[in-house]
């Protein structure tokens, strides 16, 4: 090899590490300028808040319990943390918190629905299907059945609270006819379920497990003349005159 075809080759091989190093050092640079763009300049921070899914709820009261750090780059937006402050709403059943590149956080909410009334301290409180008296009414509110919880201990009225509420909600998906027989229904405990029935009578329900079985049984023993139908133990129905 000569020598200047030794020289070529060396300052061949130095410009392509000299190449490598400044590709290297480019990159962390882009590196560090998306990392400095993307968590703290103002380029993508937030900017709007976009609330659906509410429908009793004002988006006002959403934003209120959101707290959305307006101003905060979007990738530095703790979303738990406002799910969990929305969550805290009495009517939000469920809650999702988003974000929508470049500048939006979207917060989709679901709503408690009532599948019940009660009285709670004389006051008339709509149920949820988990058992949770959320929202208060004036006045009983048409459609709705009423239900008496006979428990005082609040674990315990919970629990029977949302064994009545999916009795209910069982009854009113699968066999409507019979739900518009049903004019109240009562527990003194989550397996003590009760229904009062147009022309005085009585079913009695037990716990809310079953309730397939439970209604194929009460079809036909409601054919029967009786004022109390009873199938706690549905494989073993009875009857009172």
């Amino acid at each position: 090899m000569t020598a200047d075809r030794f020289f070529e080759r060396s300052r061949s091989e130095r410009r392509r590490r000299w190449l490598r190093i400044v590709l290297a050092v480019l990159g962390v640079v882009a590196l560090g300028a998306l990392v400095w763009l993307v968590w703290f300049s103002s380029v993508l921070s937030v900017r709007d808040v976009e609330v659906a899914g509410r429908t009793t709820l004002k988006q006002s009261q959403v934003l209120r319990a959101a707290q959305v750090p307006v101003g905060r780059p979007l990738a530095r937006v703790d979303v738990e943390a406002i799910e969990q402050r929305v969550s805290a709403l009495d009517r939000v059943d469920t809650v999702d918190v988003g974000r929508s590149w470049p500048h939006t956080v979207s917060i989709t909410i679901v709503e408690r629905r009532s599948v019940m009334w009660t009285r709670v301290d004389g006051e008339v409180r709509g149920v949820d299907r988990n058992g949770i008296a959320f929202r208060s009414y004036g006045s009983p509110p048409d459609g709705l059945l009423e239900a008496t919880i006979d428990v005082s201990e609040p674990r315990n009225r919970l629990q029977t609270s949302e064994a009545v509420a999916a009795v209910v909600v069982q009854i009113g998906e699968r066999d409507p006819a019979l739900r518009q027989e049903i004019e109240s229904v009562s527990a003194g405990s989550k397996d003590s379920i009760e229904l009062t029935l147009s022309k005085g009578r009585t079913v009695v329900w037990g716990s809310s497990a079953d309730g397939r079985r439970k209604l194929q049984v009460l079809t036909p023993l409601l054919r029967l003349e009786a004022s109390r139908y009873d199938v706690s133990a549905p494989d073993q129905p009875t009857t009172t005159p």
